[in-house]
């Protein structure tokens, strides 16, 4: 009679690399004779991918670890990812039976079946950077019917931003084997998939630290070969990797999609100083402009950071006035936290949260008008979306997105999801259009 916990939950805390994490740990759960259910039911063990990029995501993650033990108190909670690497002990003093940090994330399985058979496994020292060696493959498995997958290709940073904890926690960039990447891509399409998006922590540096800054290009070009994928999609790209060839790349391909998303983080020049970012506000517009210019209708969207240690008003005017002026489309916008063990904790001139939250207010509303003019523009235009497997719950209208990350609703049929349809916008909301089937 086996021992092993047949019943798995997984949840993840964070960002798109993570959740692409969870999905490769579902998969080597699965293949390992597990039965993956909602984190919600009762099951044997939880897998808890954890985030630390702002104090809401500790709270988050260790909310999560409590959850699981809550819901079976006999249960093995197991906790990974970047607070994990961060802090471990406090994962532990949430419930956690196991912590695994991002250095073995590639061995996560393998780690939780040596634990449940009782072996003693190497404790991580979290000041330590860790090194990614091995990526993490889903090996195109696609759940429920998924139409758009994600794709690791790189991880870690070496940018050391001011107020960044991540390249402690994620270690130097490592770029992916090429071939690796090529091949997963055709498993993914084998599958189902329709168009994968590519993903890491600073993915733009794809084969910088093997001083091969083009590789990149030449992996788009590659993955543009392989037969019945659609469309790829870039995740983020720092400006100071946004190169002449990528553009000139992006503007000639007929599978990239037409949807960059280009931090910016401060449009003054003094605050992008103090954070260590390695680019103007000149810089940045000239990248911006330029996409536009010879991709158009290009959605361009940024993170902006505000609240900045030292960020006076004549600053987060300047950060206002770039946005409005530039040809962005969207903004995720967040007050900054502090992340102890980070340069800026060392900063002086901290703003208080009355006076973040209300510049990000600010900001939020000024992306929300950014986003409805650029869904204006398609007013009456022909947009082709990959129609996804969920209808939208609100409406029970069919769901799709375009190449250019505008999602419309319309009235479809079931026989086409995981299709591209064409959709005639006819009203434009800040968040989504509506259209009738062409």
């Amino acid at each position: 009679m086996t021992t092993r916990p047949l019943r798995v939950a997984l949840q993840n805390v964070g960002c798109k690399l993570n959740f692409y994490e969870l999905e490769a740990f579902k998969a080597g759960f699965a293949r390992q004779g597990y039965q993956v259910v909602p984190f919600e039911a009762k099951a044997d063990l939880y897998v808890v991918n954890t985030c630390t990029v702002t104090g809401s995501g500790d709270a988050d993650s260790r909310k999560a670890v409590r959850r699981a033990r809550r819901a079976n108190p006999d249960a093995t909670v197991v906790a990974t990812g970047c607070y994990a690497q961060r802090q471990p002990e406090e994962l532990r003093q949430a419930g956690a039976h196991l912590v695994v940090g991002n250095g073995d994330k590639a061995r996560l399985v393998e780690q939780v079946e040596a634990h449940l058979q009782g072996a003693q496994l190497r404790e991580f020292d979290p000041l330590e950077r860790p090194r990614t060696t091995h990526f993490l493959s889903i090996e195109g498995l696609v759940e429920q019917g998924r139409t758009r997958g994600s794709l690791q290709i790189q991880d870690g940073c070496d940018e050391h931003c001011t107020y960044c904890i991540i390249p402690q926690v994620r270690g130097p960039s490592a770029s992916r084997p090429a071939g690796e990447v090529v091949a997963q891509a055709r498993s993914m399409v084998a599958a189902g998939y329709r168009e994968l998006a590519l993903t890491g922590v600073h993915t733009g540096s794809y084969g910088c630290e093997q001083d091969q800054p083009d590789s990149l290009v030449r992996l788009l070009a590659d993955l543009e070969e392989v037969e019945g994928l659609e469309r790829l999609r870039l995740n983020s790209i720092e400006p100071g990797y946004l190169s002449d060839e990528l553009i000139a790349h992006a503007a000639a391909s007929q599978k990239l999609c037409r949807h960059f998303h280009v931090p910016l983080q401060s449009g003054d020049d003094l605050i992008l100083r103090r954070m260590n970012r390695r680019y103007t506000r000149a810089d940045y517009a000239g990248r911006i402009e330029e996409l536009a210019r010879l991709i158009p209708d290009s959605a361009i969207g940024a993170d902006v950071m505000v609240g900045f240690p030292g960020e006076e008003e004549e600053h987060f005017a300047n950060t206002r006035a770039l946005i409005e002026d530039l040809p962005l489309t969207y903004l995720h916008v967040f007050p900054y936290s502090l992340r102890s063990g980070t340069p800026a904790q060392k900063l002086g001139a901290h703003l208080d949260e009355g006076t973040k939250n209300n510049r990000a207010h600010q900001l939020i509303a000024l992306g929300r008008r950014k986003r409805l003019d650029f869904n204006r523009r398609f007013v009456d235009r022909q947009l082709e979306v990959l129609v996804e497997e969920r209808p939208d719950p609100a409406s029970g209208l069919s769901a799709g997105l375009s190449d250019n990350y505008i999602k419309a609703l319309f009235p479809g049929r079931a026989d086409q999801v995981n299709h591209f349809v064409r959709v005639r916008v006819t009203q434009a909301r800040d968040s989504l259009v509506y259209g009738e089937l062409d």
